[in-house]
């Protein structure tokens, strides 16, 4: 799943670089326009740095929402449409035979204000549920699906508790045919009291933890929706995002001039709101230094390393790391590995080119040494990778390759796989020749003592049969049968 998530990542990067965004918000905003939403979506569209921030933070919700599908690790909200039904048949079958031993600490009333102002609790099964349910809106609010949070609130019996989620929306004005019909709005035009009044959700400790992190990343208010996150890289990062982009869009609409008619909000609430809801615009680097200090000792997984280079635009920074991770990580990272410097090559950002084709050498290393029996099923693969590397490492590794190919089936294959690839191999198949000699050197001591009868018959005649077989290499070149039969010839000898 990192892995997936990581070439999801660079793709949604590497989409938008090529994407042509205007330079100011000016050339697209030209008229005054009452529409918050209007002048948001104008913003993000000519800040690259704010929509660099959405686009990460869609980015991690798209990833939870997937990983959410494919566990299905929530608990599952029962949809009623009653509130409290636990309760509620406390109350109806009130002082009766059957509810004698009914608890005199439970409220009284079914509204929602009811526990606080009563200073009573509701029927513990409810209470579960009402967890359960806090749980999952902030789940469904994590993954970027914030009207099925809205749905859930409603099948659940709670619309109150769906009308508190909407305060954060944008105001924006419908558009009209008739421009004598009256004004059709979304969004909340009071959005800076809703803040106000959800920042005493959020700083009330009593209240469930994932209701508190539902509406303090609604708000803006980091510090009740770390709990949540629970040491998480992604949900610490998510959370972190959130809050910067909040923070970005109430400081853009509160200063721009084209907002000055349309704010609503009266100066005394958002003298408060700013006291008591003050956020420091951070770099990208700073938010990582912060998700940093707050993952409770764990560390970042190589893929996530990965990830915040990318996301900080530090290409370099993945090459030098890879060298430390080539000796220790796992195949299926130096996979990875190789396919990224291959996409990197093609986008045209790969700083360190002979980091790179070590990586690739290794890949390619790594495949051969996965061969068994003889054989190999795909040689077209093998050599395609060959002939990303270097020409005198092509020649050494595709060498490496048809020595370990003992089967006559298979090696026509390799050599059309590697011509058609582009690699040299004529060359290759020279090297395997030598090496197989040079085995026979190192087990003999002399070549041409090595090629007699009566030697033959005493010593190791695996090696004299690899040395034989490997002539089969130019015979299967077309240009390359003279010096295949040459040294036949002078083996024999």
């Amino acid at each position: 799943a990192e892995e997936a998530n990581t070439w999801k990542l660079l793709h949604c990067l590497y989409s938008d670089s090529i994407t042509e965004h205007p330079e100011s918000l000016e050339s697209i905003v030209s008229l005054t326009t009452l529409s918050q939403q209007t002048l948001v979506s104008a913003l993000f569209r000519s800040d690259s740095e704010l929509r660099l921030l959405q686009l990460l933070v869609d980015w991690l919700e798209a990833t939870a929402a997937y990983q959410e599908e494919a566990t299905k690790t929530s608990a599952p909200v029962i949809g009623n449409n009653i509130h409290w039904s636990n309760t509620l048949h406390e109350l109806l079958i009130g002082n009766s035979l059957f509810n004698k031993d009914k608890s005199k600490a439970m409220v009284t009333c079914m509204d929602p204000d009811a526990p606080r102002r009563q200073k009573k609790v509701i029927h513990s099964d409810d209470q579960k549920d009402d967890s359960d349910l806090c749980k999952r809106i902030f789940t469904e609010v994590r993954c970027g699906k914030f009207k099925d949070a809205i749905s859930l609130c409603i099948s659940a019996g709670q619309a109150w508790r769906g009308a508190v989620l909407q305060g954060w929306i944008l105001l924006h004005y419908l558009p009209r045919e008739d421009h004598n019909s009256p004004l059709e709005i979304t969004g909340n035009p009071s959005r800076d009291l809703w803040k106000w009044c959800a920042l005493g959700i959020a700083n009330d400790v009593a209240e469930n933890i994932h209701y508190r992190a539902t509406i303090g990343i609604l708000s803006g208010h980091l510090a009740s929706t770390l709990p949540a996150c629970q040491g998480s890289w992604e949900d610490l990062l998510w959370a972190h995002l959130r809050v910067q982009i909040e923070a970005r869009v109430d400081k853009f609409l509160h200063e721009h001039h084209a907002t000055a008619d349309a704010n609503t909000t009266p100066a005394d609430v958002l003298e408060l709101l700013q006291s008591e809801l003050q956020v420091e615009e951070i770099s990208l680097q700073q938010v990582f230094s912060a998700v940093k200090s707050l993952m409770d000792g764990k560390r970042e997984s190589i893929y996530q390393t990965c990830q915040r280079h990318l996301m900080l635009g530090h290409i370099r920074a993945i090459m030098q790391d890879s060298l430390q991770w080539l000796d220790t990580a796992e195949e299926r990272f130096i996979r990875f590995l190789a396919h990224l410097v291959l996409v990197l090559r093609q986008m045209g950002k790969d700083p360190l080119h002979d980091i790179g084709d070590k990586i690739l050498e290794k890949y390619v290393t790594q495949l051969i040494n996965q061969l068994i029996d003889g054989s190999v099923d795909c040689p077209e693969l093998i050599a395609y990778y060959t002939s990303t590397v270097p020409v005198a490492k092509q020649i050494v590794i595709y060498a490496e390759l048809m020595d370990h190919i003992h089967k006559s089936d298979y090696r026509q294959g390799v050599v059309k796989a590697g011509l058609s690839a582009g690699v040299d191999v004529a060359a290759s198949a020279r090297v395997a020749i030598k090496k197989a000699i040079t085995d026979i050197q190192q087990g003999y001591g002399n070549l041409d003592l090595t090629f007699t009868q009566t030697t033959a018959v005493d010593k190791d005649k695996t090696l004299i049969t690899k040395v034989i077989s490997s002539l089969e290499w130019l015979s299967l070149i077309s240009n390359q049968l003279e010096e295949a039969l040459w040294l036949s010839n002078a083996m024999i000898r």
